[in-house]
């Protein structure tokens, strides 16, 4: 591969070395409580599908607990060397999944995670200059969060030129919605608990007001994009059976994207009852088992 290694390692090594800060926000004063606080900081986070440093942000800013079984198992990366779309979409999960581990200092479980995505990279070409970067070298070194954005959009850039021998793929397409889908399962899976939780402190309201908004904000438009890439990309991406969800969730996503302004005030037991909401939530988890169950 002549394009994509060196983004990739850099990419992987600043997921794993990255200090997220501050992973639990003090509790707000009552005293201080203010809703549209909450919205406004909400709406400050950058949806960008392209983007990963937002996911640090999102679990800094939500007080997020960490729940391994919202990952994806890593001794399952064997089961996707089926086909470079199926590889590159769970990369991007898995790589997803790097940061959230790092952010519930899940140490362990989070360089498996890294050998798994070790193991994708092999299979599509890409193990000469990743494999040199060992958990030990990962350990000693010290490169700036900051920098996440830029690397992951060389990445991406890189992808698009992917190509091999024997076939021409969209890995840059199928990477990019493993990432996409793991961050929107991870945000919606959070919404989901927090909303079921027993007695709510103001602050709990807060918090789940600002994952509905991130979580409605990477709805759209980004469903609208991978749909319409993958209508134009099926012949080369029909390992990944996803388009038929992918349509159903972005006219879904439209549909709240109307009612948002009256959704995001509206009392948590409302916000829980809403049926789009729940339907994009049960959409999200069906294309995300789809990617991680995918084999031929």
């Amino acid at each position: 591969m002549k394009y994509f290694r060196s983004a990739l390692v850099a990419v992987l090594t600043l997921f794993l070395i990255t200090s997220c800060g501050n992973k639990k926000q003090e509790p707000k004063s009552n005293d201080t409580f203010d809703l549209q606080s909450y919205i406004k900081a909400a709406e400050a986070v950058d949806p960008n599908m392209n983007k990963v440093d937002q996911v640090f942000t999102i679990l800094d800013l939500v007080r997020a607990e960490y729940y391994d079984v919202l990952t994806n198992d890593p001794y399952s990366a064997h089961s996707y060397k089926t086909s470079y779309p199926i590889a590159a979409a769970n990369m991007g999960i898995y790589m997803t999944d790097i940061i959230y581990h790092f952010y519930g200092e899940a140490d362990e479980t989070m360089f498996l995670t890294f050998s798994a995505a070790q193991e994708l990279a092999k299979f599509l070409g890409l193990d000469s200059e990743f494999a040199t970067w060992t958990i030990e070298r990962l350990e000693g070194s010290a490169i700036k969060r900051d920098t996440i954005t830029q690397m992951f959009n060389n990445l991406l850039i890189d992808s698009e030129k992917y190509s091999s021998e024997n076939e021409t793929v969209f890995v840059h397409t199928a990477f990019l919605t493993g990432s996409f889908i793991e961050k929107v399962y991870i945000t919606g899976s959070l919404l989901k608990q927090k909303m079921q939780a027993g007695e709510l402190e103001q602050e709990d309201e807060g918090d789940i007001r600002e994952l509905l908004v991130i979580y409605l904000n990477q709805l759209n438009p980004a469903t609208g994009v991978l749909h319409n890439a993958f209508v134009q990309q099926q012949d080369q991406l029909k390992g990944l059976l996803v388009l038929t969800t992918f349509e159903r969730l972005e006219a879904l996503s439209e549909q709240l994207k109307l009612v948002k302004p009256e959704l995001i005030v509206a009392s948590v037991k409302d916000i829980a009852a809403n049926d789009d909401l729940n339907t994009t939530f049960a959409l999200v988890a069906n294309l995300r088992n789809l990617l991680v169950s995918a084999s031929e």
